[in-house]
């Protein structure tokens, strides 16, 4: 069983995951892990209770991740161990895929440098909290998801958009008549 982890931490947005984990989730091949700093119940935006699976340091001896999602949410901190698991899952070309605000996690990284992202993280959000803005901005892309080699980013409102692109990825169609009526029934007009 493949192993894609989700990180989690208090106030991440729930329903920006759910579709894309529900689906790896019932595929034979993978398994969602969730993923936390600490072992301790994580509640997100809308009050869900989630007892984390692993901390992020646990996964630094498993050796078949097979990629990393990222909800987005409002307190976004970044510690040594989840900057040391993207670049080592970037340095593996591993999925990387991240929503909303979560894109952060990758900026702060410097793995978004020279790569096409999307975020709803807004240049201004940054100014007003007179923090530094970490995205490199001349690699925006104003698109509702993007996929740049093994990085996904979407907007917030876009969950569909990036769950579709995640299951693309991991080839989770049973045929191409399938990815085409789930394109149709999950993607706006």
């Amino acid at each position: 069983m493949k192993e894609v982890l989700c990180f989690i931490y208090d106030g991440f947005a729930d329903f920006e995951t759910v579709l894309t984990c529900s689906a790896l989730n019932e595929h034979d091949n993978y398994r969602v892990t969730y993923i936390a700093y600490e072992k301790t119940p994580v509640y997100s935006s809308g009050g869900l209770k989630i007892n984390p699976d692993k901390t992020v340091s646990e996964i630094d001896g498993i050796k078949d991740v097979e990629g990393l999602i990222i909800p987005g949410g409002g307190t976004r901190i970044l510690k040594p161990e989840l900057e040391k698991l993207i670049k080592r899952l970037n340095e593996e070309k591993k999925l990387l895929a991240a929503i909303c605000a979560g894109p952060e996690f990758l900026a702060k990284t410097g793995i978004l440098n020279g790569k096409k992202y999307t975020a709803s993280a807004e240049p201004q959000s940054y100014e007003e909290k007179n923090e530094t803005d970490p995205f490199p901005r001349d690699s925006y892309v104003e698109t509702r998801v993007i996929q740049d080699g093994n990085i996904i980013t979407a907007k917030g409102h876009a969950f569909t958009d990036f769950a579709l692109k995640i299951w693309d990825w991991y080839n989770l169609y049973d045929n191409e008549k399938e990815k085409e009526d789930l394109r149709k029934d999950f993607t706006p007009e």
